[in-house]
């Protein structure tokens, strides 16, 4: 069994989620700064045995690169600078908007964008096309 951690990296937040290649279901994790993000990215690695790890990647409407893309990837180079794990990266595209749409249908509050359960549709995406067929 294979244990995911999904990310939806933002300048201000990070959003994670966790999955495993069992069950198929991503569930939102927590939200932290970038700063914790790095303080805490082995301990979570260890507690969750964590394996591998998928990357919200950002491009607009049209399939281009946004400032957003940028930061992405140099967040991404830093990651892999500190980690020794298969790192995915998978379309977001319509992420945030999706998330708040499922906080609403379950009644939850909605929050202007929640970087959590935008990972855990980031991670869910990729699960689906990877063992989905």
């Amino acid at each position: 069994m294979i244990k995911y951690l999904g990310i939806d990296y933002g300048s201000s937040k990070i959003g994670l989620a966790l999955a495993n290649s069992r069950d198929l279901l991503s569930l939102p994790y927590k939200i932290l700064s970038e700063e914790i993000f790095f303080s805490n990215i082995h301990q979570i690695i260890e507690e969750e045995e964590i394996n591998e790890i998928v990357i919200g990647y950002p491009m607009n409407m049209s399939n281009h690169e946004t400032q957003q893309t940028e930061k992405t990837k140099i967040f991404i180079e830093k990651l892999k600078n500190v980690i020794n794990l298969l790192i995915h990266q998978e379309d977001e595209r319509m992420t945030s908007i999706m998330g708040g749409k499922l906080q609403r249908q379950f009644g939850g509050k909605v929050s202007k964008d929640d970087d959590a359960s935008a990972a855990s549709i980031i991670l869910d995406s990729f699960l689906k096309r990877l063992y989905v067929k």
